[in-house]
């Protein structure tokens, strides 16, 4: 007996219908990693995470060490430039280049003597009964200082007064 096109379709649509859920159930049951592959891949995380840590901390040290260089061929080069200095043909040269023909002098250092500070001979321990003697009595107040203080707001000859901001201002 010869089957129809139909016919074939619909017995491999049920055989798909029943085949599917096998395979799949199937592919779960048996497609799993066996415990030393699980093992494996675990301790292999373990290890890219334990590497990557330790390439971070060693470029930490590395670019911690090469600041350092840095720093160091800066102070030197600092410490170069500030203790060189030019010879007189050199700095003549300097000068005429800059368009001088007559150098100026450097101005010599003149190291300051050290301070020394001197003791007032008259020294009072404070006590309650010094500080009202009489002879501690502030001195007569400087009355030329507080005529020219009062005179402060009076206009000086030869000296022009300020222009009046109000009357310059731009009404709308």
């Amino acid at each position: 007996m010869a089957l129809g096109l139909f016919q074939w379709i619909g017995i491999g649509l049920f055989v798909a219908l029943v085949l599917i859920p096998l395979v799949r159930w199937f592919w779960k049951r048996f497609d799993m990693p066996s415990k030393f592959a699980i093992e494996t891949m675990r301790q292999q995380k373990k290890d890219d995470a334990e590497a990557r840590m330790w390439s971070s901390i060693e470029a930490k040290v590395q670019a911690d060490e090469e600041a350092k260089q840095v720093l160091e061929i800066r102070r030197r080069e600092k410490r170069e430039r500030a203790g060189r200095s030019l010879n007189a043909e050199q700095s003549a040269d300097v000068w005429n280049k800059l368009g001088i023909d007559n150098p100026i002098q450097p101005v010599e250092r003149v190291k300051a003597s050290p301070v020394a500070l001197e003791r007032d001979e008259h020294t009072m321990d404070l006590k309650m009964n010094d500080a009202f003697a009489s002879d501690n009595r502030p001195n007569a107040p400087d009355w030329e200082l507080i005529e020219r203080m009062s005179n402060l707001g009076k206009p000086i000859d030869g000296v022009p007064n300020a222009p009046d901001l109000e009357s310059l201002l731009v009404e709308d």
